[in-house]
């Protein structure tokens, strides 16, 4: 299969967006200490919401905007890098109930929920959601 072609456009659209996301995700990062990584299983949860939510709406997203909104932005506020060594450096120090809970939690809660986004928001124009 063949990759899309990106215009400049679409580049400095992403990049805007990973630059937001990037920000964002930061500045979230710093209001929480502790041992369990609370801000990393907060922003993969609000991020795979908003990808959700971005997904089921894809018909009313500009090709642009899905660009800096779900790859940009979201790509870059989630983190699966950070997620897999906060993994491991709670199995390095011996919490293994917190480190399968910071594996599962996120990615259970994840899939469910973006599962009854789209259920619930119909991705096909003038159709009521129920």
């Amino acid at each position: 299969m063949q990759p899309p072609r990106l215009s400049l456009r679409d580049c400095l659209a992403i990049g805007l967006g990973g630059m937001l996301g990037s920000l964002l995700r930061s500045w979230i990062g710093t209001g929480f200490e502790g041992s369990f990584p609370i801000a990393t299983l907060l922003v993969n949860i609000l991020g795979t919401a908003a990808l959700g939510i971005l997904h089921a709406s894809r018909h009313r997203l500009d090709p642009g905007g899905r660009y800096l909104y779900m790859v940009g932005f979201c790509g870059s506020f989630t983190t699966v890098s950070l997620f897999s060594l906060e993994t491991l450096s709670l199995l390095r120090e011996g919490h293994l109930a917190p480190a399968l809970v910071h594996l599962g939690l996120p990615v259970l809660v994840s899939l469910l929920l973006v599962i009854w986004i789209i259920t619930k928001v119909d991705p096909r124009p003038g159709k009521d959601a129920s």
